[in-house]
């Protein structure tokens, strides 16, 4: 699989890009992520920025807000948030939906996975997000078969304590399958085009 690249001109190496990633799947802090990495912590409050940023960008982090006690956000959020001391009110959005995100508690090995791929299709997170249209299709396919997926770990989790889950399992489990499928074909669609165009 090819590497997830953070930075067009940055000299992190490979491995400590790849720690960073775990420690922001594993939802730790940008000060306990400098520790664990070996990175400053500007770097890593830099690298988290736009990670949240991109994630949003593709739709994968899905929920916001703007301001730090809008309606319908849960105490836990808003408290999450008045915990992130220094926000500025443009950075609100961003970091809700991280909040929001993180709130949910889906499995840090997921997603990482996710995170790892959504780098790779969209290239360094220190330019702007540019796709073609085909580029696109395959971003927006693979979000979906990745929330999905998420969707499914949860209940499998459910269904082994509650049988009655069983069949709402089944359901997701085939609309993942299309996702995925989906997703394969915006991939070869692309690269039959690829190959055409170069022919």
């Amino acid at each position: 699989m090819t590497k997830p690249i953070l930075s067009s001109r940055s000299r992190i190496p490979a491995a400590k890009t790849d720690a960073l990633l775990k420690c922001y799947a594993a939802r730790l802090s940008p000060s306990e992520t400098a520790e664990q990495v070996g990175l400053s912590l500007n770097t890593v409050y830099e690298q988290y920025a736009r990670i949240r940023w991109r994630l949003i960008e593709v739709g994968y982090y899905q929920d916001a807000a703007l301001s730090k006690t809008e309606s319908g956000l849960s105490e836990s959020v808003q408290e999450q948030l008045r915990l992130r001391r220094g926000l500025e009110d443009d950075d609100i959005y961003a970091h809700a939906a991280e909040v929001i995100e993180w709130a949910e508690e889906w499995p840090p090995v997921l997603v990482l996975r996710h995170l790892r791929k959504v780098i790779e299709l969209t290239g360094p997170i220190d330019v702007p997000l540019e796709l073609s249209a085909d580029q696109a299709s395959i971003v927006i396919t693979y979000v979906r078969y990745a929330r999905t997926q998420l969707i499914f770990d949860r209940i499998a989790e459910s269904a082994k304590a509650d049988p009655a889950q069983e069949s709402f399992l089944q359901r997701v489990a085939i609309a993942m399958d299309t996702y995925r499928k989906d997703y394969r074909a915006a991939v070869k669609r692309t690269s039959r085009q690829s190959k055409a165009t170069k022919d």
